[in-house]
């Protein structure tokens, strides 16, 4: 029998355990989360699709309240707590296989004491970007050819908290995670984030690697529809990213003509039971390693730490509260 736990009960966490009830490995599966609603919430989301569930579901409000040996662990808290969390669990479980979600952490510091101690324990670990599973995505990357140029272009649709996303395919598609980012266009009005505590930008960013180019912008004045624009100098995509997303792609095999097509982008709570499925079949899964993952998340902390401290004139500031 398989042992997963999930720390963190919240939305995210919530929907990965909804997953979990079909998942195909046999397994126990524990959640934890210091608040009892969390866990009455995500109790109550996995027995919307859970009755023929075959494993063991437990709620817990401690760590040390789980099994010491973990074959998965899935740490869905918030970005501030995370390390915190990690340190907690591997001091007292063993886990083999890790998945963090993002943003991973909101100080430099933490990439790479996190990074150790994981190396340490020989942990296999990945980072919650999943538009690497997608399978649009993976042919993408196999067939494009030459420099790439992408657009990400909406209103407030969170630069802060879902910029790696972008980042994270940008390095996918390029094969590269040398990339540079400016933020002389993000704007100075930050604003709060959804979540008390934590902050959201607005504004642009432009990165390069190479001769790659990369631009993602979060307007808060114009009205539009949220697209991605990935440019070759054999294709052109538009997408329009949801749960079915819409794309207008132009060849130059075909004179630059638009053609129409789509893709399903699965939810949440129907990719977690993919992902721990491979991971416990074969050891590995689609998802972005934690070294990578560490590299694209600095660039980005590392680019609104300079922002903050440009426009407070505060050299001392070395914390961005995004989650």
């Amino acid at each position: 029998m398989n042992h997963i736990s999930i720390i963190g009960a919240g939305q995210l966490g919530s929907r990965h355990l909804q997953a979990l009830a079909s998942l195909k490995q046999k397994a126990v599966i524990q959640v934890v989360d210091t608040s009892l609603d969390s866990l009455k919430t995500a109790e109550s989301r996995f027995h919307e699709v859970g009755k023929d569930f075959a494993g063991k579901v437990s709620f817990h409000t401690r760590i040390h309240e789980i099994e010491k040996e973990q074959d998965v662990v899935i740490v869905a808290t918030n970005s501030k707590i995370r390390r915190v969390v990690i340190e907690e669990l591997l001091s007292h479980a063993i886990v083999k296989n890790l998945m963090l979600e993002k943003f991973l952490f909101t100080k430099v510091g933490d990439y790479a004491a996190v990074g150790k101690l994981i190396a340490e324990k020989k942990i296999k670990a990945w980072v919650n970007c999943p538009r690497r599973m997608i399978g649009f995505y993976r042919d993408m990357q196999k067939n494009i050819a030459g420099d790439v140029e992408m657009i990400i272009n909406g209103l407030d649709w969170g630069l802060g908290c879902n910029g790696i996303h972008y980042l994270d395919l940008f390095a996918f598609l390029t094969r590269s995670t040398k990339i540079k980012l400016t933020n002389d266009l993000i704007s100075e009005n930050i604003i709060e984030s959804k979540r008390p505590g934590y902050i959201e930008f607005r504004g642009t960013i432009n990165g390069s690697e190479g001769n790659n180019s990369f631009n993602m912008t979060s307007r808060f004045e114009i009205a539009g529809d949220f697209h991605l624009a990935i440019n070759t100098a054999d294709v052109k995509y538009v997408i329009y990213e949801g749960a079915t997303a819409k794309v207008e792609m132009a060849k130059r095999s075909t004179d630059w003509k638009w053609e129409r097509t789509s893709f399903e982008m699965p939810f949440q709570s129907q990719l977690t039971n993919i992902l721990l499925d491979e991971i416990l079949e074969t050891g590995n899964c689609k998802l972005t390693p934690y070294e990578e993952s560490a590299e694209l998340h600095l660039h980005l902390l590392n680019n609104f730490i300079a922002f903050l401290r440009r426009i407070k004139n505060d050299n001392s500031i070395d914390e961005c509260l995004i989650t």
